[in-house]
């Protein structure tokens, strides 16, 4: 019996190892390349009776039989190909078997048919608990049994069949069982492994898809984007997994607000980059339609709050800045403070922060102010800068992100955030990265300036004094109605300034034009006699032209045309100020 054993098994095993290397490579299905389930049935059935025959030739003699694992063909075609699969590798088994000849041929014929048969009718009907290793090892051994009895039907004298049977029963039907359910178990993994591979393949397709639409939905900062002079805007974002919770956005309000915000939302990949969307366009939505910033955080709020059933948050920054005076109102919802470089030293804008977004129902937050000046940079990042991790544990922290900032009056947005990255990378080197990077940086250009012209004190210089005003107000979208006050005033002053400063002398004027906000001065020195224009009284409109004063009329309407006029003598000098609010 050890014998027996010993030469079954080898077979099986050359057998296995076949069918292990047809499964798990792609060349079966480089050959199959069809939706019919019969060509399946037919090609399997083949192959399943060429393994019968393999099995027939490895077998061996005894008594007149031919010992072998010939069935395990049959079986595997009927699992795989059905019936028709096993009733095809039956008869390619079982005439190759009936041309070796001996006591057992006929049975074996009929038995070898039989078991494809019954293989692919069981598996086409409980295929679910056929691909289950134990009872594939049951489906064997019955049908083993079954071959064995057709051998004691079949084969005469009955004598010699049941010797027969004697000898070979155990090995016979163990062998032949725990082969088939080996091949079950070969196929079914290796099908399993390749719907994983085909899975994994397509959710790294959609997964890379996410990314392209999550990196689509924050804005390209660019020279063209948001295209304001006033600033340098550069954003940089690197998520750990292939989409992530992290965000930025630069939008404009109106034509002299920008908001700017960093965001980081708990959790990581598609989840977190889902709720990133929805509290982008949230935030954004409620910023633009509410003037208070504070009132616009609290809206966003209740309305992420409202629609949290996953039950995750968003930390943020928030500002809106006013291109025109470099007043910034700002909001923080519980988010790392940015570094502010005003002048030449670096700091952090730490303030009270209020509590994440979406973390609580009816939040209050509240609004705090920040006055940029030319040339100041704010820096927003989330957490994953300052916590970056290198091999030792060791944090990046908010000291060495500081230092980032040491002497960069000449760098631009971009450059700042490269020479942070740079550190950050650095630091870490080839430890993983664990929380997605993101920052926006940005450089304010703007503020109040002053705009000055000196010309002669003449009335034929009146057109340059007025194209020199509103060259200065076209550029910062001055209304018309205001624009057309403030000619009329300035015509009014210069026209007295050249009519009466100097007499029958010339001298010089000098006009300055300063924004600041939504407030435009207009200041007028000369160095003439001292006059003040606002000592007169006002004239009385309620008279009659022929009834009033002659003069004073167009101080008057300076006055009324204007928000604030002043007047002051400095260092020998007239100086009127005259003041508007155009919003």
């Amino acid at each position: 019996m050890d014998s027996i054993f010993t030469k079954l098994i080898g077979t099986l095993a050359v057998i296995l190892l076949v069918s292990a290397f047809l499964g798990g490579s792609d060349i079966l299905s480089r050959f199959i390349k069809t939706e019919k389930k019969w060509k399946y049935s037919v090609i399997f059935g083949i192959l399943g009776g060429l393994f019968g025959i393999y099995g027939n030739i490895s077998g061996f003699q005894l008594n007149g039989a031919v010992i072998s694992v010939r069935d395990i063909g049959p079986m595997l075609s009927g699992f795989v190909g059905g019936p028709l699969g096993g009733v095809i590798a039956g008869l390619i088994a079982g005439v190759h078997r009936l041309t070796m000849g001996g006591v057992t041929a006929n049975a074996c014929v009929v038995a070898t048919c039989c078991i494809g048969f019954i293989s692919g009718f069981v598996s086409l009907k409980f295929h679910k608990f056929v691909k289950k290793p134990y009872y594939a090892l049951l489906l064997g051994a019955l049908s083993e049994v079954f071959h064995l009895g057709v051998v004691l039907i079949m084969v005469k004298p009955f004598e010699t069949a049941l010797g027969i049977v004697r000898q070979i029963a155990i090995p016979f039907i163990l062998i032949n069982a725990v082969g088939f359910a080996l091949m079950v178990t070969i196929i079914t993994y290796t099908e399993k492994q390749k719907n994983l591979v085909i899975e994994k393949s397509r959710m790294q397709s959609e997964l890379e898809v996410a990314t392209v639409i999550q990196h689509s939905l924050l804005p390209t900062v660019n020279e063209s984007y948001p295209g304001r002079k006033e600033l340098d805007v550069s954003a940089f974002m690197e998520t750990a997994k292939e989409v992530g919770g992290d965000f930025y956005d630069v939008f404009q309000i109106d034509n002299n607000r920008i908001a700017f915000a960093v965001g980081d939302v708990s959790g990581k990949g598609v989840p977190a980059a889902l709720f990133m969307a929805t509290a982008k366009m949230t935030l954004q939505n409620c910023i633009r339609d509410i003037p208070s910033l504070a009132e616009a955080m609290m809206t966003a709020n209740r309305s992420l709050c409202a629609r949290n059933e996953a039950d995750m948050f968003v930390t943020l920054w928030v500002g809106v800045l006013d291109l025109v005076g470099g007043e910034m109102t700002y909001v923080s919802a519980g988010h790392n403070p940015p570094v502010v470089v005003s002048g030449h030293e670096p700091k952090y804008l730490k303030t009270k922060s209020g509590f994440v977004l979406a973390g609580m129902e009816d939040v209050q937050y509240r609004e705090n102010t920040l006055k940029l000046n030319n040339g100041d940079v704010v820096c927003l990042y989330t957490d994953g800068v300052t916590e970056a991790n290198n091999s030792e544990k060791e944090l990046f922290g908010e000291e060495r992100l500081l230092k980032c900032f040491d002497g960069i009056q000449s760098l631009s947005a971009e450059q700042l955030i490269n020479k942070v990255k740079g550190a950050v990378g650095e630091f870490v080197g080839d430890a993983p990265q664990f929380d997605d990077l993101t920052m926006l940086c940005f450089r304010f250009k703007g503020g109040a300036k002053e705009n000055k012209l000196t010309v002669d004190a003449e009335k034929e210089n009146l057109d340059e004094v007025i194209g020199f005003v509103d060259s200065c107000l076209e550029k910062i979208d001055c209304p018309p109605k205001a624009q057309m006050q403030i000619d009329l005033a300035v015509e009014e002053i210069f026209v007295n300034i050249a009519s009466y400063a100097y007499g029958d002398e010339t001298g010089k004027a000098e006009i300055s034009v300063q924004v600041s906000g939504n407030e435009i001065t207009i200041v007028f020195a000369d160095s003439g006699i001292l006059y003040n224009p606002l000592e007169k009284e006002d004239p009385d409109t309620t008279l009659s032209a022929d009834e009033r004063e002659i003069g004073g009329l167009g101080v008057f309407l300076v006055k009324k045309n204007m928000d604030d006029v002043s007047y002051d003598w400095v260092d020998g000098k007239n100086i009127l100020t005259v003041k508007k609010i155009i919003r």
